[in-house]
């Protein structure tokens, strides 16, 4: 079968669409681009607010519409939370975020005898981790290796606890392998990504600590980079960074989810550290990793959310002196206890909030980009946009460079010469 894939969502979901293409792969299938002509299409939905129920439910339909004699799977946590409405929009296939191996399987048989199957389990009685190989090199220079699913945080807005279950790890020997293979396969760089990896290994009998797992990781490739995904607050200790900060290959970019800078409105969030604990853990950040990179995600416009609330937030992120800040309004979603609080917010003073934070935060990203200028990095160079080459440095910061030959997926040391408001500019060393 010609294969087709589209996945909204976190980069957990961009994983485990990777891994799905891989078995695929490995049973004969071709995989195509997503447009009219495959014989079967696999979704991997989102459902982290209601704009990412209705962007589910518009794919779904558009593919059904476009190709109405194809086959449709559709998994993750949109179908998990909502598999009868799934397989009314169109979705012969309806899985959820466990068992999703089976799904060749069943697009398999249902090529054969055109019976619709839905496959969705109660998540909360899951303990152990689903073994997916990561993701095969299907054009990325960028590895995404999944090393933990599920969480146990139960913040009030969020609904993913629900939808993923508790948290849940894979072994570090079998981390390990999965790295080494990813190496093998011409990965640069690998991303150690999951839904909260600042709670890997404590499902695990031996209890192994994120840093132990990521300190094994660099010492045995050492000519690869890695990166990790978000973490909380609470990971940022001297143990993690007494045992991370004399790598080479350990990327210095550190996405410390806030959320909010009033201790007010963190505590209504139900997030289990204050502002001064978050300003320790980035001041921590760049005492042991010199030129490190913070970024972050802001919602404005919580509940009880204060105008005096809304500018504490803005006074932390100064503060902190972060990269990128990721400004969201915040977004009622149904299931949560957020949503059933009073004192919501208008959706013109979240807006309005929202533009306030996304300018301060263009500002940061203004003066971090222009504080690399005059710097020797390495650059993993991942797209062509002639006479361009794109890339990251190992602090994330996106470059631009002058070439006449094609870089993808090569590494190479740079000179950085000077900054706009989206990218660094250089010259090779």
């Amino acid at each position: 079968m010609r294969v087709s894939f589209y996945t909204l969502g976190c980069k957990v979901n961009q994983a485990e669409a990777g891994s799905l293409q891989r078995l695929f792969l490995q049973q004969g299938h071709s995989v195509v681009s997503f447009e009219p002509g495959a014989d079967l299409y696999v979704v991997t939905t989102c459902t982290v607010t209601a704009l990412s129920d209705k962007k589910c439910r518009q794919v779904i339909r558009r593919v059904r519409r476009e190709n109405p004699n194809a086959i449709i799977a559709v998994c993750g946590c949109y179908s998990q939370t909502k598999p009868d409405e799934v397989a009314s929009l169109g979705a012969d296939i309806v899985c959820g975020v466990t068992d999703r191996k089976n799904i060749v399987s069943l697009a398999e048989e249902f090529y054969i005898k055109h019976e619709p199957k839905k496959l969705v389990s109660d998540v909360s009685h899951y303990r152990v981790f689903e073994p997916l190989s990561a993701d095969s090199n299907q054009g990325r220079t960028r590895a995404l290796l999944k090393i933990q699913d599920g969480c146990d945080n139960f913040c009030t807005y969020c609904i993913i606890p629900y939808v993923r279950g508790r948290s849940r790890s894979l072994s570090p020997d079998d981390v390990l392998l999965e790295a080494k293979r990813l190496r093998e396969e011409g990965f640069q760089e690998i991303v150690i990504t999951g839904i909260e990896i600042s709670s890997y290994g404590k499902d695990l009998h031996e209890k192994p600590a994120l840093y132990d797992l990521i300190q094994r990781i660099l010492a045995e490739l050492p000519d690869v980079r890695i990166r990790l995904g978000s973490l909380e607050p609470r990971t940022i200790d001297d143990q993690f960074c007494n045992a991370l900060s004399g790598y080479k290959n350990f990327c210095p970019h550190f996405h410390l989810s806030l959320q909010s800078g009033s201790d007010t409105v963190l505590k209504q969030m139900g997030r289990k550290y204050r502002s001064k604990d978050y300003l320790e853990a980035v001041n921590r950040l760049y005492s042991a990793f010199p030129g490190c990179a913070v970024t972050t995600d802001l919602i404005v416009g919580f509940p009880f959310e204060t105008q005096e609330d809304f500018q504490n937030s803005l006074s932390l992120i100064k503060d902190c002196s972060l990269f990128m800040v990721h400004v969201f309004p915040y977004s009622k979603r149904l299931g949560t206890k957020a949503a059933e609080l009073e004192n919501q917010i208008s959706k013109i003073v979240k807006e309005q909030r929202a533009r306030e934070a996304g300018a301060v935060a263009k500002e940061l990203k203004n003066t971090f980009l222009k504080a690399q200028v005059g710097k020797v990095d390495e650059i993993l160079f991942e797209s062509e946009d002639y006479p361009f080459s794109i890339g990251h440095t190992k602090n994330y910061c996106p470059v631009r460079v002058k070439s006449s030959e094609n870089l993808r997926n090569t590494l190479k040391t740079v000179r950085i010469t000077g900054s706009d408001e989206d990218y660094l500019y250089c010259e090779f060393e």
